[in-house]
């Protein structure tokens, strides 16, 4: 599992091909980014996955963006959490709206109402959600949408291997029910 609970895809190899481009030692990073030299020596070697306030310290550290350190193959809402170094708590705080719903979105890509469109007074109109939203996440209205399809998409296929493991495991138990009843009427009917 990867940092606030999703997979973020952190990779201590580009990490390390930064560090050296950018000629930071791993102490040079503690001191930038505060972090304990421990713990960057522990993201080099790729044994811990920082937390998303120091991804976004260790990208800054060695001049890259917090992207650039990570291995995505289909961005989701948690990824572009993650690169804002946002943990999920203070993005929903940025955005407006509860923990639990803002939790709800980035794990199923449904918005609910208090990610619909708003009234922007500087501007004197209502703008949608990708609009008024994408800037929090530090990215375009054009990289946000895909962003919220993917996880909407990742929520079904995960739901439905979810689904797919219980009912290996009803016919599991359902088979184990039926040998334990043969053996049952084999030990009380032993010639039926």
């Amino acid at each position: 599992m990867g940092v606030s609970g999703t997979e973020c895809g952190f990779d201590a190899a580009r990490l390390r091909a930064a560090r050296t481009a950018a000629g930071a030692s791993a102490a040079r990073i503690m001191r930038v980014t505060g972090v304990s030299e421990r713990a960057v020596s522990f993201y080099l070697a790729g044994s811990r996955v920082p937390r998303p306030e120091h991804l976004v310290l260790l990208a800054a550290a060695v001049g890259v963006a917090p992207a650039d350190l990570c291995v995505v193959d289909q961005e989701r809402l948690a990824h572009l959490r993650v690169f804002t170094g946002r943990s999920r708590v203070r993005m929903a705080t940025v955005l407006g709206m509860a923990e639990a719903t803002y939790r709800e979105l980035e794990n199923t890509g449904h918005r609910g109402r208090a990610a619909r469109a708003r009234y922007d007074p500087d501007q004197d109109r209502t703008l949608p959600w990708q609009e008024w939203a994408a800037p929090l996440f530090g990215v375009t209205p054009e990289r946000l949408a895909p962003a919220e399809q993917r996880t909407r998409e990742h929520c079904r296929a995960e739901r439905e291997r979810r689904w797919a493991r219980m009912d290996e495991r009803d016919r599991a138990r359902v088979a184990a029910v039926e040998v334990a009843g043969r053996q049952t009427r084999a030990i009380l009917h032993p010639e039926g």
